[in-house]
């Protein structure tokens, strides 16, 4: 028989972290790692009187990037099989349903299964843009699987790719100020990793990456087909592009400085 741990990796998901544990409930066992959280995190997982309080198991660890924590979390399991969430996402009945019937298969063969995200913002379900199609590997044997990168973290594994379209949820009232937030940390991280693999910008290539950017995704992906909702995010994405270019700048010169 083969069983499921359902895994986590999150900092300061006190907001959306019930939903993604009762959304996990279906599991053999729920995993969460949790990098010393300063909101109510720890507390929320570890309540006694919660319905996941018999499947989970909480462990903190200090943040070490996507792929180290991804890595970690997948070595503490138990289960034959692995599936991940974020601390903002949850998974659809569709999508529980649908992974006990590949577990409860006679015929299952090992394979990572990417899992469609599906995205929004302010509650409106989007469709179009480079937020989509929107798939991660997410559903996977134990052994034999690794996540590598920092940034948009991929997978080392032998297993060929399947899909599953039932989808996993992110969070629906997703704001600019988490989207923000966000893109601080992932501009930072995405700067850091453009640096050391040799990328260097210059004041044309500042000024052009906002209009190319929201090109991209306001023209080119069809981000206009959601309406003020597309274009919002369409803009959003020319900033964070920008900022990730400036980062980039400022890297160079600090490090020009220090010598």
């Amino acid at each position: 028989m083969q069983t499921v741990s359902g895994l986590l990796i999150v900092k300061n998901e006190a907001k959306f972290i019930e939903r993604a544990l009762t959304s996990l409930l279906w599991c053999d066992e729920i995993v969460v790692v949790d990098a010393f959280s300063q909101d109510e995190t720890p507390l929320l997982c570890q309540d006694r009187t919660k319905p996941w309080a018999g499947k989970i198991r909480f462990l903190q660890k200090e943040w070490l990037g996507f792929s180290a924590q991804r890595n970690f979390a997948i070595d503490q399991s138990r289960s034959s099989w692995i599936f991940f969430l974020d601390g903002d996402e949850s998974c659809s009945p569709e999508l529980a349903v649908r992974i006990r019937g590949l577990l409860d298969s006679p015929e299952l063969q090992p394979s990572q299964y990417k899992v469609r995200r599906q995205e929004f913002f302010l509650k409106k379900p989007i469709h179009h843009g480079i937020w989509n199609p929107s798939y991660h590997i997410r559903f996977f044997p134990r052994e034999r699987l690794r996540f590598v990168g920092e940034v948009h973290e991929g997978v080392e594994s032998p297993y060929p790719t399947r899909s599953l379209e039932e989808p996993i949820i992110h969070v629906e009232d997703l704001r600019i100020e988490r989207i923000l937030q966000k893109l601080n940390h992932y501009t930072t991280l995405q700067a850091e990793n453009d640096f050391s693999n040799g990328l260097r910008t210059h004041p044309l290539r500042i000024l052009l990456s906002f209009p190319a950017m929201f090109y991209k995704n306001y023209v080119y992906y069809g981000a206009w087909r959601d309406g003020m909702e597309g274009f919002i995010i369409s803009v959003l994405e020319g900033v964070s592009r920008t900022v990730r270019h400036l980062k980039i700048w400022q890297i160079e010169r600090v490090k020009k400085n220090s010598f």
